[in-house]
């Protein structure tokens, strides 16, 4: 019988993965990450979250799901747990549960997902993150040889952007500013948008005033000159410059009035005469 089984276990090939191995430790994790050049799946989860202990139940144990993780060092975080695992929350900005990250070997962001996800969907999830992986790998690989290589600032300094990683993007994009004048025009204009939009929100006007018209001096035809302007008009409301942004909008409406732009500029400019 121990030979017949065996000779049936051999003819069957090796056992399919049947769910995530997880490691214990984020530092250990990250290590490992670097050490085999994988990117990192990151489970934050509580003993309170009912959600949490769902994924445990049926996402993480899926044999698709254990397969593909194979492409990831994977690790659980507790939220409520010791002094080094809060720290990772509070550096990712974890707030609710559960929240899964996949971060590059290096530790950025390359996608966050909030909220439960069945093993019917996950992964397809995962093969995302893979491919999103490989690239912000290759722009930090790309700075490591320069650190002021402006396409790869950039590039993941707007993929920063995207993942509302601020803070970071910030200085990255504001380092390929400062590094991109031989970089194409459309993205000149577009790292400095972005840069106007993170001063917007921190109420540095002024900054953003001067990023908008920079950008705007670039290719001054380009198409995305209304966008551009719209955020310039903003700008001056939320300054408290209502006269500027006023003749502002209305430029976009007599200059640009097939745009989609335009509309917004007529919206606004009605809910400003009202005020």
């Amino acid at each position: 019988m121990t030979s017949v089984l065996a000779l049936t276990l051999l003819l069957a090939g090796p056992t399919p993965a049947q769910g995530i191995v997880w490691e214990k430790s984020f530092d250990k994790a990250m290590a490992l990450a670097q050490e085999h050049d994988k990117p990192v799946l990151v489970d934050f989860w509580a003993n309170w979250c009912g959600w949490c202990h769902r994924l445990d139940r049926t996402t993480y144990v899926d044999p698709v799901v254990g397969a593909k993780a194979e492409n990831f060092v994977s690790v659980k975080v507790n939220t409520e747990g010791n002094r080094r695992e809060v720290e990772v929350v509070e550096t990712y900005r974890v707030h609710n549960l559960p929240t899964i990250l996949f971060l590059s070997p290096r530790g950025h962001q390359v996608m966050r997902i909030n909220g439960f996800q069945g093993p019917g969907r996950f992964p397809h999830t995962m093969d995302k993150a893979l491919e999103a992986a490989r690239r912000v790998s290759a722009w930090e690989e790309a700075l490591e040889r320069d650190a002021n290589d402006a396409a790869a600032l950039f590039a993941l300094g707007e993929h920063l952007f995207d993942q509302e990683c601020y803070e970071e993007s910030f200085d990255l994009l504001s380092l390929a500013a400062a590094h991109d004048l031989r970089r194409p025009s459309h993205e000149r204009r577009r790292t400095r948008m972005l840069l106007a939009i993170l001063e917007h929100v921190q109420h540095q006007y002024a900054e953003a005033e001067i990023l908008i018209k920079e950008a705007l001096s670039i290719d001054p035809k380009a198409p995305d000159q209304p966008q551009l302007l719209f955020i310039l008009g903003r700008t001056y409301v939320s300054w408290g410059r209502k006269a500027e942004g006023v003749r502002t909008m209305q430029a976009i409406v007599r200059e640009h009035p097939q745009s989609p732009i335009a509309q917004k500029a007529r919206e606004t400019l009605f809910v400003l005469e009202r005020r």
